[in-house]
Formats: C-alpha cells, sequence, structure tokens
C-alpha cells in the first residue's frame, strides 16, 4: 500500500496535490484499489498504483490529465494486458478481446479525418482575407 507523499516519489511528481488530482481523475477506477489507513490516511494498492503510473506516462507524453484519463479507462475498458489488475492477470483461460484496438484506431483515425478538415477550412478562411484591407481602415 502506497500513501499519497510515497506516490509523489514513485509517479516522480512535485506536489500531493497533483496526486490527489490524478487520484480524482481516475476515482471510478480506483474504486477498489483505495482504502483509508491511520490518522484517515488515503492508501493505494499496488494494482492502483499500475493505473496511476498509466495515467502519469500518458501525461508525461503531452496528454492533459483529462485526455489521459479517458485513454486509461478506454484501455481497462477494453481489458488490455498492462492494464488489468494482477488477479486478473492469474485467472486461466481469460483471452483478451483483438476487435478492441482495431475500433480504437479507426475512432483515432476519424479523429484526425474531422481535424484536417477543419484545418483546411481554417486555412481556406486565412488565405480568403490576404489582400483584404483591415476592417479598422474604413473608419480612418
Amino acid at each position: 500500500m502506497y500513501t499519497v507523499p510515497q506516490l509523489v516519489d514513485t509517479l516522480n511528481l512535485e506536489t500531493e496535490h497533483q496526486v490527489r488530482n490524478r487520484i480524482e481523475a481516475l476515482r471510478d477506477l480506483l474504486v477498489g484499489h483505495l482504502r483509508r489507513g491511520p490518522n484517515n490516511q488515503l492508501l493505494v494498492t499496488e494494482s492502483g498504483l499500475e493505473y496511476l503510473q498509466a495515467l502519469q506516462a500518458l501525461c508525461e507524453t503531452g496528454h492533459t490529465l483529462k485526455e489521459a484519463s479517458a485513454l486509461v479507462r478506454y484501455q481497462s475498458e477494453q481489458i488490455a494486458p498492462e492494464f488489468r489488475t494482477r488477479e486478473e492477470q492469474t485467472r486461466p483461460n481469460q483471452e483478451i478481446p483483438d476487435q478492441a484496438w482495431p475500433a480504437f484506431i479507426q475512432h483515432l483515425a476519424e479523429q484526425v479525418r474531422h481535424l484536417e478538415a477543419r484545418v483546411r477550412a481554417l486555412e481556406a478562411k486565412i488565405e480568403d482575407t490576404r489582400g483584404q484591407e483591415p476592417w479598422w481602415d474604413r473608419w480612418c
């Protein structure tokens, strides 16, 4: 079990507040992995630490806390092996659905296409306004 001050060091964060923000971002996933210790101290299990480390790794690669928590949730729903608890990993005959990753990749590809279309529209709008006099010149 890890206390909040221990998690600061383990996750390479600077303050306990950052740890608490990350716990709050994954509160629904961590429900079974949180305990209260002496003096009402918040304790996180080893499995809970794995979720927090996954979240922190995503945050360090440039994702916002909200985006990273959504990705961790998505990956945990798909029962990806790196996000399962140790108890789940030791269960025999439990298969990982292979159809989960293609669906996620398709979702991301659709997002990229949508963003590319928005960028093209904005670039076209910028090109249309080039060569025009500024709007404030009409009153000068």
